[in-house]
């Protein structure tokens, strides 16, 4: 009786502690990402297949806020409506292929880009957004370009009561500068092997 009795008395406490906030109602976000133009004229002579586009484990739908000290903390109302990788590849796919003109390869051998999202995050001081990423191009052999890339925008000063739209205005503008820095690697990276990749097959012909 005795212990029934303590269990209905922690359960009580415990109910009136879970009471006394408001519950939390998540709040759903996505990256604006307006279109380029399209590139005029295509690039028939460079070919490329996007590869594996990965966001680091920490980087989900909830908001990643970097602290003082290097710590981390998760948002629990502001969410994302998909991984930040997701918008890192649907963006680069439209900047190389629809935008610069790119001939996206499917199938046989090609050049790869594969790419790692390591930060898409809201970073408190000074208050900005940032992104930063990891490319890798490479053909079959060798890698022929590695960097990474690092976009940071500020946050404007709210005018309103809700700041959150400076917040997600700036990880767009972060979003969209970084993925058109990559672009811009990758054709310029392309350019330099078409030569070399015509050259040998004008070898083998003969």
């Amino acid at each position: 009786m005795r212990a029934a009795l303590l269990l209905l008395a922690w359960g009580a406490a415990g109910c009136a502690l879970l009471g006394q906030g408001d519950p939390v109602v998540p709040r759903y976000f996505a990256p604006d990402f307006a279109a380029g133009p399209p590139a005029s004229p295509p690039r028939p002579d460079l070919q490329l297949r996007l590869g594996r586009v990965e966001g680091g484990s920490h980087l989900r739908e909830r908001l990643a806020v970097r602290g003082p000290g290097r710590e981390f903390v998760f948002s629990d109302d502001l969410r994302w409506t998909e991984r930040p990788e997701v918008y890192l590849r649907r963006a680069l796919a439209r900047a190389l292929f629809e935008e610069r003109g790119l001939v996206q390869a499917v199938s046989g051998r090609a050049i790869t880009l594969e790419v790692e999202l390591l930060a898409f995050e809201e970073v408190e001081e000074p208050h900005r957004g940032r992104l930063e990423a990891r490319l890798v191009l490479r053909n079959d052999r060798v890698s022929l370009l590695e960097e990474t890339i690092a976009v940071e925008h500020p946050i404007e000063k709210s005018t309103g009561a809700d700041p959150v739209p400076a917040v997600i205005e700036a990880l767009s503008e972060a979003l969209r500068a970084g993925v058109a820095r990559i672009a811009d690697r990758v054709v310029a990276r392309l350019a330099e092997q078409a030569p070399a990749a015509h050259g040998e097959g004008e070898a083998r012909l003969r």
